[in-house]
């Protein structure tokens, strides 16, 4: 779905354009997936804090308001991995195969019916078992041909659907095949809270606390129900994979999963008259982003953070970057040229552009982050630190990359004095071959900067900044420096 900008979103702006540094290129960046409508760690962070289920919808969903869905309503879902145009179900006391005026055969049990399967024959169904023989055997039935046909099973409510290549998936409500094209897909047909219940685990833990797993469940259903509103094609609803929200059966329903369904039974939000197209991602990285609608806001986020750190990191080469993009030649910058205004660095990736010796491509935020697998369009991009270097090995390792004490670098890695100098969110790294890579930060960092930094007087840090009982201690080749809580640096050169 497209995401437009909200009226108090700023207006996008672009950044400078970044050089790789020894080659390489760091991406910085926070979330995972397209931040519109819920964050589910947020949820989760909200919950915790003590939201019911009910503020947490508010929050995501402004201006929504919750109100019931016709009990009993039933959902058709596309099974996406079962590919082969054919409908192949497990032998099981009570299988039966229906058409879609209603007539019905019960299939037969025992050893010699190993297989039923429903095939496309030109415009008609056929009915057929693998035999105890190894083939397959049509089987006449009283059907219709020319009708949808479909397996279900009464005295279970479950179908146990082979999928192709071997495995079994057990579904509630039935199964059918629906002509496509000149193939065929399978569709299950279920009742809307059945389905929940497998689409909530598949979608959050739900171990996590329950206000988080009840709002996960009223945003799906209202999700389906939009969907249901507005098909997605004539035979289906909606898909089961992560272009819709993603349902695996009645194999991955879990207690807590069910709890939280059956707490919020029929409760849909709607906006207006109409169901609320509720958008979930797993994290927003702080800020939601805008999809464009009264209720679907960017704003900034307190509880996305709050149970996980959501910051990440990856690098690679410029080799990797004029693979992907040869029409440039060799790899010149990068420049995220607009952004829109919601979040960290400016917002999102809108537009980022790649210039080499031989040209320029532009591509969207979306485009670059699917290309080089990002987790979001919530990014910066920057030149360096070079993998292998040693405040790059100290700040992925010991200090924990992106989501440890430094965060994300701030700019890229420079040369200084004989040695490397990497500023990042929460302060700096300097290494030197004598020295090591040593980390400064706050106030010392500072006056250590204005004081010639490696160049200086001082020389390179011995030591990382540590605090004391009246604030912090800095130790340097030729010095120190010294902060006091709440007063003044003292620079001391040996």
């Amino acid at each position: 779905m497209a995401a437009g900008l909200d009226a108090a979103t700023p207006p996008a702006r672009a950044d400078e354009a970044v050089t790789p540094v020894n080659s390489y290129l760091v991406i910085t960046g926070s979330g995972w997936g397209h931040g519109i409508g819920m964050s589910q760690y947020g949820a989760y962070g909200a919950a915790v804090a003590g939201l019911s289920y009910r503020e947490i919808l508010a929050f995501y969903y402004p201006g929504t308001t919750l109100a019931s869905l016709k009990a009993g309503n039933t959902i058709k879902v596309w099974v996406s991995a079962d590919t082969d145009s054919m409908l192949n179900v497990v032998p099981e006391k009570g299988l039966r195969v229906r058409d879609s005026a209603g007539a019905k055969a019960t299939l037969p049990t025992g050893s010699r019916y190993r297989q039923w399967r429903i095939v496309r024959s030109g415009s008609k169904r056929v009915l057929q078992y693998y035999s105890t023989a190894g083939v397959w055997v049509r089987k006449t039935v009283a059907l219709d041909s020319g009708r949808v046909w479909s397996f279900d099973n009464p005295t279970r409510a479950i179908v146990k659907l082979r999928l192709p290549g071997g495995g079994n998936r057990d579904y509630r409500g039935s199964v059918a095949l629906r002509f496509y094209g000149s193939g065929a897909r399978t569709v299950n047909t279920v009742p809307m809270e059945d389905y929940l219940r497998g689409v909530v685990p598949s979608e959050m833990p739900t171990e996590w606390a329950k206000a988080a797993v009840q709002a996960q469940s009223v945003a799906a259903r209202s999700y389906a129900a939009r969907f249901q509103a507005n098909p997605q094609l004539s035979i289906y609803d909606l898909c089961d994979t992560i272009s819709c929200q993603v349902y695996q059966g009645q194999d991955y329903e879990t207690s807590g999963g069910n709890a939280a369904v059956a707490a919020t039974a029929d409760r849909i939000l709607k906006a207006g008259s109409a169901i609320a197209l509720t958008m979930f991602s797993s994290s927003n990285g702080g800020h939601t982003a805008s999809g464009g609608t009264s209720y679907l806001v960017a704003k900034p986020d307190p509880y996305d953070g709050r149970m996980k750190n959501q910051k990440w990191s990856t690098w690679f080469s410029s080799t990797a970057v004029e693979q992907r993009y040869p029409a440039v030649g060799s790899l010149r910058s990068v420049r995220v040229s607009a952004r829109d205004g919601a979040g960290a660095w400016g917002g999102r990736a809108e537009t980022v552009v790649i210039t080499g010796s031989r040209g320029t491509v532009s591509v969207s935020g979306a485009a670059f982050r699917a290309a080089f697998g990002l987790r979001e369009r919530l990014f910066a991009v920057y030149g360096g630190l070079k993998p292998g270097t040693g405040n790059h090995e100290r700040w992925q390792g010991e200090l924990g990359g992106t989501t440890g004490r430094l965060g994300g670098p701030s700019a890229s890695e420079v040369k200084v004095a004989g040695g490397l100098f990497a500023p990042f969110e929460e302060g700096e790294l300097y290494w030197s071959k004598a020295t090591g890579s040593r980390r400064l930060s706050g106030r010392a960092a500072s006056v250590y900067r204005s004081a010639g930094g490696p160049a200086g007087t001082l020389g390179f840090p011995t030591a990382d900044v540590k605090k004391t009982s009246t604030g912090t201690l800095s130790r340097f080749q030729h010095g120190t420096i010294t902060c006091l809580t709440g007063g003044g640096c003292t620079v001391r050169v040996s």
